[in-house]
C-alpha cells in the first residue's frame, strides 16, 4: 500500500490545480459569449458542451476525493478500491479531448485541404477516447487499484495517441501557416502569432500527456499520474477558448485602423520623358508641348491601394492569397 502522500495527497493537489484552471475556463467562457454573440450556433454549442463536461469532470473528481478522504476516514481498506466517480471522470476528460482535437483537425483541414492528415488526427483522437472508455470499464471490473498495472498498455496507448494528435496538429498548423506568408509585415506578424499559439497549445497538452504515461508506467499503484491527468481536460478546454477569444486582437493586429483590412499608401509618381521626344523648336511649340503635358501627364501624387482579406471563421482566421495592388492617379 502506497503512502497517502503519493496517492490521495497527489490526487488532492491535482484537484486543487484543476479547480484553478476551471476558474480560467469560467472566465474565458464568459468572455466568449460576451464578445462573440454573433458566432454560429455550432461554435456556441461546442463551447457550452465543453463547459458542461469540464464542470462535470471537476464535480466527479471532488466527489471521488470526498468519498475517499471524508466518508471513508480511518478506513484504509476503502482506499484501495476504485469508486464510480473515479472511474467515470476518465470519460469526461476523454470526450473533452476528442471534441477539441476534432475542432483543431477542422482548422487543419481548412488550411491544408489534406484529407489524409485530417483523418489521421481524428483517428488518433478516437483512439484516445475509446481507450479511455476501456479504462473505465476495466476499472469497474478490477475494483482494486493495486491491479491497475494491468492497464499500463491502455493508458500508454491512449494518452500517447492524444499526445501524437496534439503534436501533429501543432506541426501541421505551423507548416501551412508558414506557407501562407505574403511578405507584408502585418500579415506575417499575424502568422507568426498564430504559429506561437499553435505550438504553445499543442506542446502543453502533449507534455502533460507524456508525463501521465511515464508516471503511470513507473508508478501505477499511486495517483501521481492522476494529478496530471486531471489537468489535461482543463488545458484542452482553455486552448480552444483562447483560440476563439483571441480573434479580435488578431484582427486588430492585422488592421488597427480599418475593419476591412485595406491599407492606403501614398507614393510619389514620377513622369518619365520619352527618349525619342525632341525639344520644342519654337516658343509656340513649347507652349503646345507644355499644354499637352499638362493634360496628358498624370498628377504628381498617386494613391496605391493594397487590399488584403483576413476572414474570421468559427475556428480562427484564414489568410487570403497575397494582396493585390491598384494605383489611382
Amino acid at each position: 500500500m502506497e503512502s497517502l502522500d503519493n496517492t490521495y495527497g497527489a490526487a488532492f493537489v491535482g484537484l486543487v490545480a484543476s479547480a484553478v484552471l476551471y476558474g480560467v475556463t469560467l472566465l474565458q467562457t464568459f468572455l466568449y459569449y460576451k464578445q462573440y454573440p454573433n458566432d454560429s450556433r455550432f461554435t456556441k454549442s461546442i463551447v457550452f458542451l465543453l463547459w458542461i463536461l469540464d464542470t462535470t469532470h471537476l464535480i466527479l473528481c471532488a466527489v471521488a476525493i470526498y468519498t475517499y478522504l471524508i466518508r471513508n476516514y480511518n478506513n484504509p481498506s476503502a482506499l484501495n478500491r476504485s469508486t464510480w466517480s473515479m472511474n467515470v471522470q476518465t470519460d469526461c476528460n476523454g470526450l473533452i479531448g476528442l471534441i477539441v482535437e476534432c475542432f483543431f483537425a477542422r482548422r487543419v483541414w481548412k488550411l491544408s485541404r489534406n484529407i489524409f492528415l485530417t483523418a489521421l488526427i481524428v483517428a488518433l483522437a478516437f483512439i484516445h477516447f475509446g481507450l479511455g472508455v476501456l479504462f473505465t470499464v476495466e476499472g469497474f471490473i478490477l475494483v482494486e487499484t493495486s491491479k491497475f498495472p494491468k492497464l499500463i498498455w491502455v493508458t500508454s496507448t491512449g494518452l500517447g495517441s492524444a499526445a501524437a494528435a496534439d503534436i501533429i496538429i501543432a506541426v501541421s498548423l505551423c507548416y501551412y501557416l508558414t506557407k501562407s506568408r505574403t511578405g507584408f509585415a502585418r500579415t506575417d506578424s499575424l502568422i507568426t502569432t498564430l504559429i506561437v499559439y499553435s505550438l504553445t497549445t499543442g506542446l502543453i497538452t502533449s507534455i502533460i500527456a507524456f508525463i501521465c504515461v511515464v508516471t503511470f508506467a513507473i508508478m501505477p499503484t499511486n495517483y501521481i499520474w492522476l494529478g496530471f491527468f486531471w489537468l489535461i481536460g482543463k488545458c484542452y478546454v482553455n486552448s480552444l477558448l483562447a483560440a476563439l477569444n483571441s480573434r479580435d486582437s488578431l484582427r486588430e493586429q492585422v488592421s488597427p485602423h480599418r475593419e476591412d483590412g485595406t491599407f492606403l499608401q501614398l507614393t510619389p509618381f514620377r513622369a518619365v520623358a520619352s527618349a525619342q521626344q525632341s525639344e520644342p523648336s519654337s516658343p509656340i511649340d513649347a507652349k503646345s508641348k507644355e499644354g499637352s503635358r499638362f493634360h496628358d501627364t498624370p498628377s504628381m501624387l498617386a494613391v496605391t491601394v493594397q487590399t488584403q482579406t483576413v476572414s474570421k471563421t468559427d475556428y480562427g482566421y484564414l489568410i487570403s492569397p497575397p494582396p493585390t495592388s491598384q494605383s489611382f492617379a
